[in-house]
């Protein structure tokens, strides 16, 4: 099934290819944002899939090419073709930078590795990506923690409200001994861990400012179907209504709900400025994105090949995270000239209060771990 519609994807992209030079970053559109990778099912007619929170594009225009010629460079081996498939558009962060990997890998490897981009779902969204990433029907995906919590989900605490304090300490423990055990449990699965880049923070909207974790006592909430943001909110004493993305602006705008959570780009496309006027920068979860590669197509190529591919990853993924964190500053600032007044209560103290519940899910649910050694990274 999947085949039969790569086939078409595949003509389609080819008629409609734009092959783009350079190994160069560009920021492009603000793009910041957050996942609920359980959420991501529910919503794929949202304008920005909350488990991506980056805008599509029409799907006709998104397959771009790396560098044809590999100038500078002596051939690394044999040519070897791959596509890189991706659910969310060219002008996020993680597709600027997936770009310039693509580019500067044709360059460094004599043009033997080269790479073609198919973007804003035009092979379908992350789930199908991710089994054709398995089967082999594709090399190479980008895409949000949807793996993590399906494949991995002992380790979903990578993908949960509140578990790490900030950018460095979700860093620190995907470096470690607990991101070795996603990887491991993804080479298993027959998927190769390129690497992990940072997409932004989540926070909160209100009608009335928050400016403590008491003032979050009492308000009704909208949340999606994620059990940890759900159990966290309540714990802190919100009122949480499960509510679908697609609604979460009429919700607002009657009165249902009264606030509502998620990162900037969420915040900005569903143009939530228009029915509430408060931002809270909470930053409860962190959030980010995995780069992967089908683990044969990985092996097959050269010891020279993989140095070289292996290269061009670091410095993109980091170059990826630095575009997101650019966009953030710029989205936020859009906000408050869209009129919305931030306020920055001490986010750490909400943490504090949220933890009992979160603290409960890794003796039920992330048993591979506990908050107590979550906290020593």
């Amino acid at each position: 099934m999947f085949k039969k519609g790569l086939a078409v994807a595949l003509a389609a992209g080819l008629a409609a290819s734009v092959a783009l030079g350079g190994c160069s970053s560009n920021s492009g559109s603000p793009a910041g944002a957050g996942t609920q990778a359980a959420e991501a099912k529910q919503e794929t007619k949202a304008p920005a899939a909350e488990a991506g929170q980056e805008t599509k594009a029409p799907a006709a225009e998104k397959e771009t090419s790396g560098q044809e010629e590999g100038a500078g460079a002596e051939p690394a081996g044999d040519l070897v073709e791959f596509r890189l498939v991706s659910p969310y558009d060219t002008n996020t962060s993680m597709l600027q930078a997936a770009q310039g990997f693509v580019d500067e890998l044709a360059e460094k490897s004599g043009g033997t590795l080269k790479g073609t981009i198919y973007a804003a779902g035009v092979m379908g969204g992350e789930q199908e990506t991710l089994e054709a990433v398995q089967m082999g029907e594709i090399e190479m995906t980008v895409m949000g923690t949807y793996p993590m919590v399906t494949l991995a989900p002992k380790y979903g605490f990578f993908d949960a409200p509140f578990v790490f304090r900030d950018k460095e300490h979700y860093f620190h423990a995907w470096e470690g001994a607990l991101g070795d055990g996603v990887r491991e449990i993804f080479a298993g699965n027959n998927i190769h861990t390129v690497g992990l880049m940072g997409r932004g923070y989540r926070h909160i909207t209100s009608n009335d400012p928050i400016n403590s974790v008491e003032d979050l006592k009492g308000m009704k909430m909208r949340m999606g179907q994620s059990t940890p943001f759900i159990n966290a909110f309540t714990e802190i004493g919100a009122v949480v209504v499960p509510i679908s993305l697609t609604e979460l602006f009429t919700s607002l705008q009657m009165g249902v709900v009264s606030a509502s959570e998620g990162p900037f780009d969420q915040i900005y496309s569903y143009k939530l400025y228009e029915v509430q006027d408060q931002l809270a920068l909470s930053g409860h979860l962190y959030a980010t994105s995995l780069w992967l590669t089908n683990s044969g197509f990985y092996d097959s190529l050269s010891q020279e090949q993989k140095e070289i591919f292996d290269t061009c990853a670091e410095k993109w993924l980091a170059e990826g995270t630095r575009l997101s964190d650019q966009a953030e500053e710029e989205l936020l600032q859009t906000l408050k000239d869209q009129g919305m007044q931030v306020t920055r209560p001490d986010a750490e103290a909400i943490r504090q209060k949220a933890l009992p519940a979160i603290s409960k899910m890794f003796e039920t649910d992330w048993t591979v771990t506990s908050m107590e050694e979550i906290e020593t990274y």
